[in-house]
Order: structure tokens, then C-alpha cells, then sequence
């Protein structure tokens, strides 16, 4: 993979590019970067052009902004696009990234072909209660910290992401054409109801959950998720 810059009006982001055939957009987790997918680039660079994006205020990528929404890091992706002269993008997200692929799919239906979307969520209190109560002890922890602190503004921008800034509703999901599969582990941090809502409001959506899976299930085994991959882009 080869990384590139894209320049914003709001600071550069950085992104990896490899491979060939259509346009495949990888959007990584919340606090993470797309080293994330560091074991999927052997596989998918074999099937298409891939494009692994460190979202604004993540990894490699500037901040640059005071307040970090969903908006801004679709319209981020959209100056990507255009940048390499993308018209149409699948995408597989994991986690926030899975949250924005369903985000993309809602608002920008145009540019969407396909979505994998793996640990997702659409509701704020989607998480296990486990994962909900560290969560929300984590953002005390943050808003505990002085405000001299240099990394507290960046922190609770991107911690917000999955509190504040969940721009998704069950309307939106119903709006989504793109041919899409929801993907789970057994032993997630999202909650199974939730991923079954998603599966219910997307028309036409699979649904998988890995047995024995965790939230990372496609790190912990690469293989199970080419498989599933594989299958469906076959159905397309």
C-alpha cells in the first residue's frame, strides 16, 4: 500500500492506496487508524483499488476542527472521491467506520455500490451495557480534565463520535439501496438486537454474526471475513 495526502481546507488527511479494479473504501474503528486492515490488504488489493483512509483526527490525519461530526467526515471522503476521480465506492467499515458506510449509504446514495458494514451501530445506546457504562465513564474522565490539558478537545472529539455525534435514524437506514451486509461477532460489543433492527430497516441487507466472533473478529481471523466478503461481492 502506498500512502498519500489529501489537503483540506481543514488540515491533510492521510490515506493508502494499492491494488486494482473498483474503488474499495476501508474506514477503520473509533481511536483507530487503517493499519486496522493491515492483514485485509493482501486479499483485497488481489479484487480492487483500495483506499484505506485515516479519518479526520485519527492516525496520520489533522484534527482541524473544533467539533468533529459525521458530515465532516463524509464531506472529507467525498473530496477523496473526487480527488482520485472516484464515481461510484464500496465500502467496508468497521465499527465508527461501519456507522459512516451506513451514514454514506443514507445521504449519498449515488456514490455508494455496495456496504459491508462490521460491528455497527445506529443508536447511541447500541453497545452491551458493559460497553455502554465504560463508555460513558470514559467521557467523565474527560470532561475531569483541566482545560489547559492540549489533548482534551481532541480527545473528546473523537471520543463523541459515538456519543454525541451518531447521525443515524431508522429512516435513514430504510433509505439505503446499496446492496449491503451487516456483520457481527458473537460476543460483540454491540448488541445483537441491534445489529437484527439494522438487518430489518435495510431492505434486502444480509446478515452474519461470526460464532465466537469478537467486535474485532476480522483481525483475530482474516479469513472469515474473506470468505464472507467473497460470497457476497459475488452477489452483486
Amino acid at each position: 500500500m502506498k500512502g498519500k495526502s489529501l489537503k483540506t481546507r481543514k488540515g491533510k488527511l492521510y490515506y493508502q492506496v494499492g491494488g486494482s479494479g473498483d474503488a474499495l473504501l476501508m474506514l477503520h474503528g473509533n481511536g483507530e487508524s487503517s493499519d486496522i486492515f493491515a492483514k485485509q490488504f493482501p486479499f483485497f488489493k488481489k479484487h480492487f483499488t483500495v483506499y484505506a483512509l485515516d479519518t479526520r483526527g485519527h492516525g496520520r490525519s489533522d484534527l482541524g476542527v473544533e467539533r468533529l461530526t459525521f458530515k465532516q467526515i463524509a464531506e472529507d471522503i467525498l473530496a477523496l472521491l473526487e480527488k482520485e476521480r472516484i464515481q461510484r465506492v464500496h465500502v467496508l467499515g468497521f465499527s465508527d467506520g461501519g456507522n459512516l458506510g451506513l451514514y454514506l449509504a443514507a445521504h449519498y446514495p449515488e456514490r455508494i455500490a455496495s456496504l459491508i458494514a462490521m460491528g455497527a451501530n445506529y443508536e447511541a445506546d447500541g453497545l452491551t451495557d458493559a460497553c455502554n457504562e465504560e463508555t460513558l465513564e470514559r467521557y467523565e474522565e474527560l470532561l475531569a480534565l483541566p482545560d489547559t490539558n492540549p489533548d482534551k478537545i481532541y480527545r473528546l472529539c473523537i471520543h463523541n463520535l459515538m456519543l454525541e455525534e451518531l447521525d443515524l435514524s431508522a429512516e435513514a437506514l430504510r433509505s439505503i439501496q446499496a446492496p449491503t451486509m451487516l456483520l457481527a461477532g458473537e460476543f460483540d460489543l454491540i448488541r445483537d438486537d441491534q445489529t437484527e433492527a439494522m438487518h430489518r430497516l435495510i431492505s434486502g441487507s444480509q446478515k452474519y454474526i461470526v460464532p465466537g466472533g469478537s467486535h474485532g473478529f476480522f483481525v483475530d481471523d482474516p479469513k472469515v471475513l474473506e470468505r464472507l466478503a467473497k460470497k457476497f461481492y459475488k452477489s452483486l
